[in-house]
């Protein structure tokens, strides 16, 4: 009775680690490409807010010199965030012709480690911008037009 126990539980781990299988490259390859996508109309809300805050930087909105710093490095850092995206399309390539499968694999998830950098900068620094655009109340709402005057 015993070893039946023991055979089964031997059967079902076997069962359970043949399931165990890594995502093929076209799946990770897609998870990429839908990251991309996304980040792609987060790049317009970066840009956005790095246009209202050339808007605040330039107006008499900020009182003193160390604000001012701090939204000319915040305007900095949403163009790194951008030119950082434009780097990883750039250098992104979906060509395997004579590459094997785990080639394949390993470029893709090279990729996603990439692609999610890109992303979390993105998350912080749109996260910190909205931040300083609601102290010099700048409206997400409306144009620039509207926010000037």
């Amino acid at each position: 009775m015993k070893q039946r126990i023991i055979m089964a539980i031997g059967v079902i781990t076997c069962l359970f680690n043949a399931c165990k299988t890594e995502p093929d490259a076209q799946a990770v390859r897609k998870e990429v490409l839908n990251i991309h996508d996304k980040l792609m109309m987060d790049g317009e809300k970066v840009i956005k807010n790095k246009m209202k805050l050339d808007s605040v930087l330039k107006s008499d909105k900020i009182h003193s010199s160390s604000d001012s710093v701090k939204v000319a490095d915040l305007i900095v850092r949403l163009n790194k965030a951008d030119e950082n995206m434009m780097d990883w399309m750039h250098f992104f390539k979906d060509d395997f012709k004579g590459r094997t499968k785990q080639e394949e694999l390993d470029y893709y998830k090279s990729e996603m480690i990439k692609i999610r950098a890109v992303e979390d900068e993105y998350i912080k620094v749109t996260k910190v911008s909205d931040s300083v655009l609601k102290i010099y109340k700048v409206s997400f709402g409306k144009s620039m037009e509207h926010n000037k005057h």
